[in-house]
């Protein structure tokens, strides 16, 4: 009897510590920030006030930067092909690449939770991307799909809308490649080419009408930049570099005892440009040290002097900075964003003895 009574017991016991450690196993944990976020191609994207989007190469993420911690991926468990953010009312939009390679799109709320999943017949190229061209005066949906040099404008029932061989004519180069590009309403798209000269690689972008076939180069060093069309349609394009880097003496290089335009911002349809973000990157004396590295995120730019360690944040369409010449920030720190809210700007950053990176605050006066 007394045998019986224990084992009663210890199967009670063991039922109740399965009830408690139920919740706890079906809830999703924070994720810890990984070394991965830290890097260039990590890009970020504000949902709302306190909250941004990380997305990596196959994965998404949501950083609440008020709980400073990051969600579990969203669960899509396939290749990540675009992301959007829409307002009124907020939307998460995912395309990913599914089975057989056909292209779906996965919308969530802003806390992760999934409002719809559809299909499609369009399939994503092998070697190329895919970009999603939301609703806009009167047109629906659309899907643009870059393969090497050739771009397809498709409906979301699957039907070619128009095409464009974005191949230059530049007999100044040996071969040209597009490497970037993004889109956000028809007829305009920007695209990012890399020409290859002798022992020189030159970067620059055009913007592309793809209705009348005409296209205009974007002014710039031909340097590496980074581009990004914005929710209003406007084309933001950035730079930067390392005076350390060894390049050949042909290659396109930035003047130290110069300004630098870091960043400016264009009306795609005009090509004009709206705003420009100038500064001074002087090399350290005696030294080959310096120069600068900019950052997007959400409207804000992010610009620090190699050389010196300081730093500014600026308002993509405006020429007066948010904050000039701050300290308190180390060398290759990510940036998240700026809440104006708060007056914070928050960064990922490594500290001593960690490889993992933590979430930093610096309040702005």
């Amino acid at each position: 009897m007394i045998k019986t009574n224990m084992v009663k017991l210890a199967a009670m016991l063991v039922l109740s510590a399965c009830i408690v450690a139920s919740p706890k196993l079906s809830a999703a944990a924070p994720s810890k920030f990984t070394p991965e976020l830290m890097q260039p191609n990590v890009s970020v994207l504000k949902i709302g006030a306190g909250k941004s989007l990380i997305k990596n190469e196959n994965e998404v993420q949501l950083l609440d930067v008020n709980q400073e911690t990051l969600s579990k991926p969203l669960d899509l468990n396939q290749k990540v092909l675009d992301v959007h953010v829409l307002a009124k009312p907020t939307k998460v939009v995912i395309l990913t690449e599914g089975a057989p390679g056909r292209i779906e799109k996965h919308v969530f709320n802003e806390n992760g939770v999934r409002l719809s999943k559809s299909e499609y017949k369009i399939k994503a190229p092998e070697r190329g991307k895919v970009k999603w061209m939301a609703p806009a005066n009167g047109v629906n949906e659309r899907f643009m799909v870059q393969e090497s040099n050739q771009f397809s404008l498709y409906t979301s029932s699957g039907s070619l809308v128009a095409k464009y061989n974005a191949q230059p004519n530049n007999s100044i180069y040996e071969y040209v490649n597009v490497v970037d590009w993004d889109v956000s309403a028809y007829p305009y798209l920007a695209v990012k080419y890399m020409g290859q000269r002798t022992m020189a690689d030159d970067y620059f972008i055009s913007i592309v009408n793809l209705y009348s076939k005409t296209s205009t180069e974007v002014p710039g060093l031909e340097i590496n930049r980074q581009l990004r069309i914005d929710p209003q349609g406007r084309l933001n394009v950035w730079n930067s570099y390392n005076y350390e880097n060894i390049t050949p003496a042909n290659a396109a290089q930035p003047d130290p005892t110069q300004k630098q335009t870091f960043h400016s911002l264009y009306n795609i349809s005009s090509g004009k440009a709206l705003a420009h973000h100038q500064s001074l990157f002087q090399q350290v004396p005696g030294q080959a040290s310096g120069g600068w590295d900019t950052q997007l995120a959400g409207d804000t730019v992010f610009v620090q002097d190699l050389g010196t360690g300081l730093w500014s944040l600026y308002p993509t369409d405006g020429p007066v900075a948010i904050a000039a010449q701050q300290t308190g920030l180390g060398k290759g720190a990510k940036f998240i964003g700026y809440e104006p809210e708060a007056k914070t700007a928050f960064f990922l950053v490594k500290t001593d003895g960690s490889a993992a990176p933590e979430l930093k605050r610096i309040p702005i006066e």
